[in-house]
């Protein structure tokens, strides 16, 4: 079983081991490469061994026949039979290359080996094997003592094959022996290769929850593995910051239910020991449950907000909608519940928007609620609403066509410091903790309402001055 199971684990290595199908790859088309180059020289080779021998042959053939004709007087009253070209018989003899002479009309004139003629080519040449002998047979037209003729020679081309062969080994063992350490480099080489990439993989496997601030090495790395380390590491530093923003936020949330929790208790065992007995504590008691059921409430309503924008199952159910009566009805009910403050508002045109009215209300409210709470007895809250043209937008460039609608909420508050305005928008951020645990509120709704501008392409400008107050403009594109 042992046996088995490492020759499973080879196999499954070598089935998807990158390394191995790139080097295998490689080694394929090395010895491709060098398959072709040995074929292709062998081939140069033989063709001009063979074009050589061919030539060679019929110069020779030619040159006897022309010689032997000078001196005949009728060059071919012949009889294959008959003691005429001496020289042509003992060359052909010697040379294992018969020689065949035909008029042009097809009729053999004379031969060293007359039974060959049924081997005479119908086109320029052939190849026939005979007598354990290879031959090229070239048929030529010529001109001899000034009758023209069919002159065809057969090259035995045995040798010149064997030659070829001898010539095609020796090739093959020179590049066998150049590939030998061609392979080994290349096998070799992936070690090179891949050595970053489980450097990486170590790394990687170590990395957890304890250790989130584990990164890739890319010290010295100029290749497409730093791009992809660099990537890698990114995608670490996003993911470390949305895990530490969601610890911190469970953490937030768990205090901020553990207080209203602790309250609730506190009065339950008070009412378990004498409100039974005393109305004024049983009273007290109960409205002190009911304003923290209503405080956990609204917390808990707050962040199923954040959790479903954080999940992106959140929709906008937009709408066309009358942007002015919205803030005109904010502003009514504002002055209702509250008339400890001056309320005033410069809201002059009718403007419409397409969104989703009750989130765009709920931002509204908030940012109202933000001033009132940072505003004393007796301030100032200015609501303002209008229509602007941004110069210099990131997004559109020179936005004089684009135009956005402008919401503003400026206070005569308290104000905020410029480290205080770096926070403001992060989830369960206190821009003045002892006031705010005298108003009330757990620090989510500047979060939430940013969550809401933005979800419309909208954008929020703040101006704000410690002492002086502060002002937010709540900028929604024209045409949502």
């Amino acid at each position: 079983m042992k046996n088995k199971s490492l020759v499973q684990a080879i196999k499954e290595k070598i089935e998807f081991s990158i390394r191995f199908k790139l080097s295998v790859k490689l080694v394929r088309m090395l010895v491709t490469t060098l398959l072709a180059a040995g074929i292709g020289v062998t081939i140069v080779f033989g063709v001009f061994n063979l074009k050589e021998s061919v030539n060679h042959n019929y110069q020779q053939v030619f040159t006897i026949l022309n010689r032997e004709n000078a001196f005949s007087s009728n060059a071919f009253a012949l009889s294959p039979g008959e003691n005429n070209y001496p020289e042509l018989k003992n060359y052909a003899a010697q040379n294992h290359s018969p020689v065949l002479i035909f008029d042009r009309a097809g009729n053999l004139l004379w031969g060293t080996e007359p039974e060959w003629a049924k081997f005479k080519p119908k086109s320029w040449f052939r190849f026939i094997r005979q007598d354990n002998s290879f031959f090229f047979i070239q048929n030529q037209e010529a001109l001899v003592a000034g009758t023209p003729i069919e002159l065809v020679i057969f090259t035995d081309i045995s040798p010149n094959l064997a030659a070829i062969f001898q010539f095609s080994k020796i090739i093959f063992i020179i590049l066998a022996v150049l590939a030998l350490p061609a392979i080994i480099s290349i096998i070799q080489s992936g070690k090179g290769i891949f050595h970053p990439i489980r450097n990486m993989t170590k790394t990687v496997k170590h990395i957890s929850e304890e250790n989130l601030n584990l990164r890739l090495n890319v010290s010295g790395s100029q290749d497409e593995l730093k791009e992809l380390a660099l990537t890698f590491n990114e995608m670490m530093n996003r993911i470390e910051d949305n895990y530490n923003r969601q610890k911190q936020f469970v953490s937030d949330a768990s205090h901020e239910l553990r207080t209203p929790i602790a309250v609730i208790q506190g009065y339950a065992v008070m009412l378990s020991r004498w409100g039974k007995d005393d109305p004024e504590v049983l009273q007290e008691s109960i409205s002190a449950i009911k304003n923290e059921a209503e405080n956990m409430n609204e917390l808990i309503d707050k962040l199923l907000f954040l959790a479903r924008h954080d999940n992106s199952t959140f929709v906008f159910e937009k709408e066309e909608f009358s942007l002015t009566e919205m803030l005109l009805d904010i502003i009514k009910e504002t002055q209702i519940i509250d008339s400890t403050h001056n309320i005033s508002y410069d809201i002059n045109q009718e403007i419409s928007l397409f969104a989703d009215r009750n989130r765009m209300k709920q931002a509204v409210r908030i940012f109202i609620d933000n001033a009132l709470k940072y505003t004393p007895p007796g301030g100032e809250i200015k609501i303002g609403l209008g229509k602007v043209g941004l110069e210099n937008d990131n997004n559109n460039g020179n936005n004089n066509d684009n135009k956005y609608i402008a919401i503003n909420i400026k206070d005569s508050g308290i104000g905020m410091s410029e480290e205080e305005l770096r926070h403001i928008f992060d989830r369960f951020f206190r821009a003045d903790i002892s006031r705010t645990k005298e108003k009330g509120g757990h620090g989510l709704g500047l979060a939430i309402a940013k969550i809401i501008v933005l979800g419309h392409q909208g954008k929020i400008k703040v101006r704000s001055k410690k002492g002086a107050g502060s002002e937010f403009i709540i900028l929604l594109p024209e045409r949502g």
